[in-house]
């Protein structure tokens, strides 16, 4: 038992209790096999993981057993926690040697020894020792009495041990709790003397609040005579600030008031712009399409004036043709003429009665060659009159390419034109539209100026209500008469004082001379901080740009919200 005390894995020896084992014997045979008996406590809960080993002793560590086995689940089934349960082990896992002690140990699955057992070793009987070592010159011979006596010896040793370990666990049980009431009995004795310190300190607290409430009763009368003066100043002040805060207002208004009409002039003149626009780009998308409707008709003719000057270029290419034939026909004529006057001058040399028949020939062929002649000239003429022709109607769809160059740039223009006033009125749209919103903003504004003038004057309300407040709570000091008690009046007079400028400043707070509102930029004069707080907490504003929103409506207050978050 005491090796068990230096395993690490207990922190506490009454862990150990948890599980009992019982009628462990001094030695067990080597070369049998080993049942150990335990019984656990209520305390103790068993699991499938425990398992139960054999240490040697002086071992340290729940890794150091010799062999183990694991603890039997179907024994929980009866849900009686003081059966006697078994553990077996192999002979082949047991120890051999017979020097060494050994002590049967329970472990939990958490690594935790819940019980151990007393020592054991394993040893041979004495008979065994006797055949096993006929060398030794001791002879031991023991009688069935003696052995009887001894088994009973040793039972009662056992169960005298037995009780020795109970009366050792509850003395430990009774020991602890003696401790833990010790221990507590400690804590409250320093706890008490802890308390009486802390009351003796508050007692010369107590001491020197009151010299000093004794001190501070003369300036606070003198505080209450400063305080009516400086109420009776405040309240010319808020007289001032008011007169001064309702022109301000008047002349923010009219200012708003003037800048809206300027901006609905602004809205009516460019509304009149828009529709002298407007009906500018009617005239001209009328002149738009007229002017379309006569390009069309241009690209007609031009296609007209190429169909003709495609059938020209052909009567053309027929009169070349003819003409080169004519001219062919002119070399024919020139090479009878040659011939003809060889002719003649043969004729000349030849009979008379062959002149005649030759003179008829060079008339006809004279003839034919006047005719052909003719002909040529006829050819060559109707060859001009078409080459002119065709300069003719190179002339005229050259104008007409002229013409429709002309009117390609004027559509053109036309369409510039016609986007730039497009631009305009769309930047007129806009103008409208930003107009619009700034006279809304216009509009919420004087909205805005019209809450916090309201506010302010049931603040002033408020003020004044404070200020004969406090003009009363100074009458009734001055006039309340000193209780009929022990207690000095002096004293009293001034723990009432004090007690009723304690309760104004509580319920009131500290009063600041000049304040502003860090959301409407609206001034206050002499109120708490927590009228502050409160006037702020009043306002509805976007957590993203600060913006004050306690016009808007809750859903538009939403929708500017989730706009950020976009």
């Amino acid at each position: 038992m005491d090796s068990c005390a230096k395993t690490p894995e207990t922190p506490s020896s009454l862990i150990f209790s948890q599980v009992v084992f019982i009628d462990i014997p001094h030695s067990y045979p080597p070369a049998a096999p080993l049942t150990c008996c335990y019984t656990v406590t209520a305390a103790f809960q068993p699991s499938n993981k425990d398992w139960v080993g054999i240490f040697r002793v002086g071992w340290s560590k729940t890794r150091d057993y010799h062999t183990f086995v694991w603890v039997d689940s179907s024994q929980d089934g009866t849900g009686h926690q003081s059966e006697i349960r078994q553990a077996v082990f192999n002979d082949y896992y047991l120890p051999k040697d017979e020097i060494e002690f050994y002590q049967f140990c329970y472990v939990d699955g958490a690594g935790q020894v819940r019980g151990a057992s007393t020592p054991f070793c394993f040893r041979k009987s004495v008979e065994q020792n006797t055949e096993s070592s006929p060398d030794d010159n001791l002879l031991v011979v023991t009688t069935q009495e003696q052995l009887e006596q001894n088994t009973r010896e040793k039972d009662a040793l056992q169960k005298e041990l037995t009780h020795l370990m109970e009366e050792n666990e509850t003395l430990k049980k009774v020991l602890e709790k003696e401790g833990e009431e010790s221990a507590s009995l400690k804590r409250q004795k320093e706890q008490k003397e802890k308390e009486n310190s802390q009351l003796v300190e508050e007692l010369g607290q107590i001491k020197k609040e009151n010299e000093n409430l004794k001190s501070t009763s003369e300036q606070q009368m003198k505080e209450m005579e400063r305080l009516k003066e400086l109420l009776r100043e405040t309240a010319a002040e808020q007289e001032e600030h008011r007169a001064s805060l309702t022109t301000a207002m008047k002349e923010q208004e009219e200012q708003a008031q003037m800048k809206i009409k300027q901006l609905r002039a602004q809205q009516a003149e460019l509304k009149a712009r828009l529709e002298a626009q407007s009906q500018e780009m009617d005239a001209l998308n009328f002149k738009f399409k007229n002017e379309e409707r006569e390009l069309f008709q241009m690209k007609d003719c031009v296609q007209l004036l190429k169909s003709d000057f495609q059938i020209s270029e052909e009567e053309k290419e027929g009169l070349s043709a003819e003409l080169q034939r004519l001219q062919s026909l002119a070399c024919n004529m020139d090479d009878m003429m040659r011939k003809s006057q060889e002719l003649c001058s043969r004729l000349s040399q030849q009979e008379s009665g062959q002149n005649e028949n030759l003179k008829a020939r060079c008339q006809a062929l004279a003839a034919q060659l006047t005719d052909a002649q003719a002909e040529l000239a006829a050819a060559k003429e109707q060859s001009r009159n078409a080459e002119r022709s065709a300069e003719q109607l190179k002339e005229e769809l050259e104008q007409v390419k002229e013409k429709l160059a002309d009117v390609m740039s004027s559509y053109e223009k036309a369409q510039q034109k016609s986007g730039k006033q497009e631009a305009e009125l769309r930047e007129a749209c806009v103008a409208i539209t930003d107009n619009a919103a700034l006279i809304e903003e216009k509009e919420r504004l004087i909205a805005v100026l019209s809450n916090e003038k309201r506010e302010l004057a049931q603040q002033n309300q408020d003020l004044i209500s404070d200020v004969e407040e406090l003009h009363r709570i100074c009458a009734e000091l001055q006039t309340a008469p000193p209780a009929g008690t022990t207690e000095d009046p002096a004293d009293q007079h001034h723990r009432e004082t004090s007690e009723q400028s304690e309760g104004l400043c509580a319920v009131r707070g500290p009063v600041e001379e000049f304040v502003m509102c860090r959301h409407c930029q609206a001034s206050f004069s002499f109120i708490t901080q927590v009228e502050l707080e409160q006037h702020e907490q009043s306002h509805r504003i976007c957590p993203f740009c600060q913006m004050v929103c306690d016009d808007m409506d809750q859903s538009v207050f939403e929708d500017h919200v989730y706009s950020h978050e976009l």
